[in-house]
C-alpha cells in the first residue's frame, strides 16, 4: 500500500486508538503506568526541545497535543507560559493540576487552531503528529500560529521497516510497552514527508536527531518469554530510521 503522508490519511483508513489517554487520567504522571514510554523519553527530548527554543523566560508556547502535560511541566519551569492543547479534558485537567499557574487548557483539533495567526513565540509538537490523518493541515495551522522567527519543534516516527519492528511489532505486540491499537504505521512519517510540508508553510529545517530507545538483549527474552519488558532509556543520535526529533523555524517578517 503506497502511503503519502503530504496528503490527508482518509480517516477510514485509519486504525489507530486515539481515545486510549482520555480515560488515564491521573496515571499519566506514574512514570510505571500507562504513560511509561512517554516518560522514558521525556528527559531526552525536552533537552532538545529546550535547546532549540531557546531563552522561553516571558515567551507564550502552545504544546501541540499536550496530553498530561509532560512536556508543558518542563516548559513552563524554564519560564514559558504554556497554552496546552488536547482533543481530551480528562488530560487539559490532569496538565492544569500537574504544571500549575503557567499553564493555560484549551480543548481543540490540530487541523483547526482556535488561535489568531502568529499568535506564539514557539510551538512543540510532541508525540502527536504521527497520530493526525490530516498531516498537511496541520502542520499547516501550527505554521499560522507561529510568529515569524519563531520556531517549531517536534518528535514522531519514521515510517520504515525497523520503526515498524521496534514502535509497533516490537513495542506494542511483543514487549507489551505500549497498549495495542496506539500507533498506525500508515500514520508515521518520513522525513522528507515532514520537511516538504513545513517548506511549503514557511518554515525552514535547523536541526534533526535521532530519538532512540537503548533496548537490551533481556528486553528482548523477557518479551519472548511473555512476561512484561522494562521500559528502556532513551538517547539522542544520528540515526532517524524510528523516533526523531526536528526543529524549523519560520521566516521572519
Amino acid at each position: 500500500m503506497k502511503v503519502d503522508r503530504t496528503r490527508p490519511v482518509a480517516p477510514a483508513r485509519v486504525t489507530i486508538d486515539n481515545e486510549y489517554y482520555e480515560g488515564i487520567d491521573e496515571l499519566w504522571w506514574d512514570p510505571a503506568g500507562p504513560a511509561a514510554m512517554l516518560h522514558a523519553m521525556n528527559g531526552t527530548r525536552l533537552r532538545f526541545f529546550l535547546a532549540a527554543l531557546g531563552d522561553l523566560r516571558g515567551r507564550l508556547v502552545l504544546d501541540a497535543g499536550c496530553g498530561g502535560g509532560l512536556v508543558a511541566k518542563g516548559l513552563a519551569g524554564a519560564g514559558a507560559t504554556v497554552v496546552g492543547l488536547d482533543r481530551s479534558q480528562g488530560s487539559l485537567q490532569v496538565a492544569r493540576r500537574a504544571v500549575g499557574e503557567r499553564f493555560r487548557p484549551a480543548a481543540g483539533r490540530l487541523e483547526r487552531l482556535p488561535f489568531r495567526d502568529a499568535a506564539f513565540d514557539a510551538v512543540v509538537a510532541a508525540d502527536v503528529l504521527e497520530h493526525v490523518p490530516d498531516l498537511p493541515a496541520t502542520i499547516g495551522e501550527l505554521a499560522r500560529v507561529l510568529a515569524p522567527g519563531g520556531s517549531l519543534a517536534f518528535d514522531t516516527i519514521n515510517r520504515t521497516a525497523w520503526a515498524y519492528l521496534t514502535a509497533l511489532f516490537g513495542a506494542e505486540r511483543l514487549l507489551g510497552l505500549i497498549p495495542r491499537g496506539t500507533h498506525d504505521w500508515r500514520l508515521f512519517i518520513r522525513p522528507a514527508e515532514i520537511d516538504r510540508l513545513c517548506r511549503d508553510a514557511g518554515l525552514r529545517a535547523v536541526s534533526f536527531s535521532g530519538l532512540l530507545p537503548r533496548i537490551r538483549p533481556g528486553h528482548v527474552i523477557r518479551g519472548l518469554l511473555g512476561r512484561q519488558a522494562a521500559v528502556p532509556e532513551f538517547t539522542t543520535g544520528p540515526g532517524r530510521r524510528a523516533s526523531y526529533l526536528g526543529h524549523y523555524r519560520k521566516a521572519t517578517a
